[in-house]
């Protein structure tokens, strides 16, 4: 049985409410990195600990929202920067610097409307984020007194998570077009086995190294959709070529890595591993 940590659940709540507090004014990649990670990690908290209409579960997430997805959108041009700037030695054309101009200017406008997001949000945000945090620890010293850090019981998480192993599982082909929602359930399902204070670490670094993997691939066709509508068709065929090549090559690991991954472990783990409470 996975037996719910009560610690795995502060430290993400604890480590959002200081990025919210101490993001800067010209944030860098890996802060606006983290607070992304961390609010999206809190909100499949939420969602697996308190599912329904639980009001203060439900202001928190709309709080954290518009953060998380402005914070995505800084993250992408950081993201996409990076890989373009693995082109640059490939070519000698300046495709490479008008993709990479672009790039960073919708950083910093996407930088800009994400400060504002912050200064609406964030008061309520860590508000709401320290009354979650109380109200689960009231819940978990409630079903069981004696435990101070973890608890028994009737446990949501191990529920979620044979939930998600079950959708998994029995997820369709595997094509470019479903590969993106598949790689949002194996994230979600790796924030709840980290929950657990057993959870098997083999299976957890699995999900990872496949979140990883279909991300770097959803990376490269966000930056041949932008190069398309950036650059042009005949001066800058070079790069746009590459850049496709490189996406249809990542796509193929992708989906291989997800197939791999279905098959070793999803399909069978759910049988054995993890147990209704």
């Amino acid at each position: 049985m996975m037996e719910l940590e009560l610690g795995n659940v502060r430290k993400p709540l604890r480590q959002l409410r200081k990025s919210l507090k101490s993001l800067p004014s010209d944030p860098a990649m890996k802060e606006v990195h983290d607070l992304r990670t961390r609010a999206r990690r809190v909100e499949a908290i939420v969602a697996v600990l308190m599912p329904g209409n639980d009001k203060r579960a439900n202001r928190l997430l709309k709080t954290l929202k518009p953060v998380r997805k402005a914070a995505g959108k800084v993250r992408d041009m950081d993201v996409l920067a990076a890989k373009a700037l693995t082109l640059a030695g490939r070519t000698r054309n300046r495709s490479v610097a008008r993709l990479l101009e672009y790039l960073r200017a919708m950083r910093v406008e996407s930088a800009g409307q994400l400060l504002k997001t912050l200064a609406r949000q964030r008061t309520d945000a860590r508000h709401s984020l320290e009354q979650f945090s109380r109200q689960i620890e009231r819940r978990f010293n409630a079903k069981n007194p004696r435990a101070s850090s973890r608890t028994t019981g009737n446990q949501p998480h191990a529920s979620a998570a044979i939930r998600l192993m079950d959708e998994l599982g029995r997820w369709p082909a595997f094509t470019a077009e479903n590969l993106h929602a598949f790689r949002i359930k194996v994230k979600e399902l790796r924030y709840v086995m980290q929950l657990a204070q057993d959870a098997d670490l083999k299976f957890v670094n699995a999900l990872e190294k496949v979140k990883r993997q279909i991300g770097d691939w959803h990376d490269w066709q966000q930056l041949e959709e932008i190069a398309g509508n950036v650059l042009k068709r005949r001066e800058d065929r070079t790069v746009l070529k590459k850049i496709g090549e490189i996406g249809t090559g990542k796509c193929n690991r992708a989906l291989a890595a997800a197939y791999a991954l279905k098959t070793r472990y999803l399909n069978v783990y759910a049988d054995f591993a993890v147990s209704e409470p």
